[in-house]
């Protein structure tokens, strides 16, 4: 499941820079987040690390700065985890929200420290702070939530198909 949730993110992340470059998700925050939800801290972390080192490949941003504020935000939810459920599409998505904008959050503090070019207006903490951290979370709900509670379902229609094959019916003759 984990495998193919970042598929899905790697999809998201190589359409938006070559489909829509306008705009401005964080391709990875639900996988962050699900990742967050699911797994253990340090597999979390690494795993964040790794998404985050992904989109320095691809962005002109200092190296290292998606990878440093990916597994910040990871780490700084991570007592979250325990009000959540990993497999209800909104708990999935209301977490990528937190992700969401506690990554722009540190992008913007680390942007600041290493780079210095920030523009900064007033209208960012309402586009960047709350209303985009809104789109990633529709994004998560739907090329997340969705696709995976379906992955999940056919996963479980397919274990009970191959059980109920291998188990001899009790009738007698």
């Amino acid at each position: 499941m984990l495998i193919f949730a970042f598929f899905l993110g790697l999809i998201a992340l190589l359409l938006q820079g070559s489909l829509l470059p306008g705009l401005h998700l964080i391709a990875f925050a639900p996988w962050i987040a699900l990742v967050s939800l699911k797994c253990s801290t340090p597999r979390a972390l690494w795993l964040s690390a790794i998404s985050g080192a992904l989109v320095d490949l691809f962005s002109d941003d200092p190296m290292g700065l998606h990878a440093l504020g990916y597994t910040l935000s990871c780490l700084l939810l991570l007592r979250l985890k325990k009000h959540f459920l990993f497999n209800n599409p909104f708990h999935l998505s209301l977490f990528t929200f937190f992700v969401s904008s506690i990554s722009t959050l540190l992008q913007l503090i680390l942007l600041f420290l290493f780079d210095r070019r920030v523009p900064f207006s007033g209208r960012w903490i309402f586009a960047d702070l709350v209303g985009m951290p809104a789109v990633d979370a529709l994004y998560a709900f739907v090329w997340f939530a969705a696709p995976l509670a379906l992955f999940e379902r056919l996963r479980r229609i397919w274990v009970v198909f191959w059980l109920k094959k291998k188990i001899p019916s009790h009738t007698s003759p």
